[in-house]
């Protein structure tokens, strides 16, 4: 007899974390050179201003991202602990009502008779199972993650993104360097969009294709913007 696995994906917050600050890193230094690298390259022959914007670009979106992941994680942290808080009390005070909800909750399930008590026994015999229990029967709610460690996550990945589009540009080599950027940065946006599916279940190729050609619209636009300002520049 063959047995059956199921796989669950374990820490899905800190997964998004990390895959919204890849992306983030990728696409918006990606772009932000493209267009600087337009503009300068061939006017000045160096990747100097590419790479000290690059580096701002980096340390800012950083810093920015980082700071909004554990603003908007410790509300909801906080928000979730309060509720549990409240849950908490009201089994403390008042054990029968909660106690019904469990048995209201089983019953729309379909259990009765001697199936149901027992269950509802068995659930409120503990106080810490029968918290976790109506936390998410009753409110739908799981035990929140540190937004600390959602913060680190997110800041990190998006210094990687960043450095990974922009390093080609310390190779003074001309819109080599950019053509370098560009496939390193259209590799890694496919494996994040590939990565994204083990947490949305989607077509890993689809996925990854609609991130290249995100990045590709992105590229053309950013292109043409910094090939406009490189035209002001040399008749300025």
């Amino acid at each position: 007899m063959s047995s059956r696995q199921e796989e669950h994906i374990v820490g899905g917050g800190k997964i998004r974390s990390i895959l919204l600050g890849l992306n983030d890193g990728l696409i918006s230094t990606f772009t932000l050179l493209v267009g600087v690298a337009a503009a300068t390259i061939a006017s000045t022959g160096s990747n100097s201003i590419v790479i000290l914007t690059g580096f701002a670009a980096m340390v800012s979106g950083a810093i920015s991202m980082g700071l909004g992941e554990y603003i908007s994680s410790k509300s909801e942290y906080n928000y979730i602990k309060n509720e549990l808080k409240k849950e908490r009390a009201e089994i403390e005070l008042f054990p029968e009502e909660e106690k019904e909800e469990v048995r209201e909750i089983f019953e729309k399930m379909g259990l009765d008779g001697d199936t149901l008590n027992s269950c509802v026994h068995t659930i409120t015999s503990n106080k810490q199972v029968w918290l976790d229990f109506l936390t998410k029967s009753e409110l739908g709610l799981e035990e929140p993650e540190n937004p600390i460690l959602g913060a680190i996550f997110t800041f990190l990945s998006f210094v990687s993104g960043s450095f990974l589009t922009l390093f080609a540009y310390f190779f003074d080599i001309g819109f080599i360097s950019l053509i370098i950027s560009s496939v390193v940065s259209f590799s890694m946006l496919f494996i994040a969009g590939a990565l994204k599916t083990k947490i949305t279940g989607e077509s890993t190729l689809k996925s990854g294709l609609e991130m290249i050609i995100i990045g590709i619209v992105a590229f053309i636009a950013s292109y043409g913007i910094g090939t406009m300002l490189e035209q002001l520049i040399t008749t300025v």
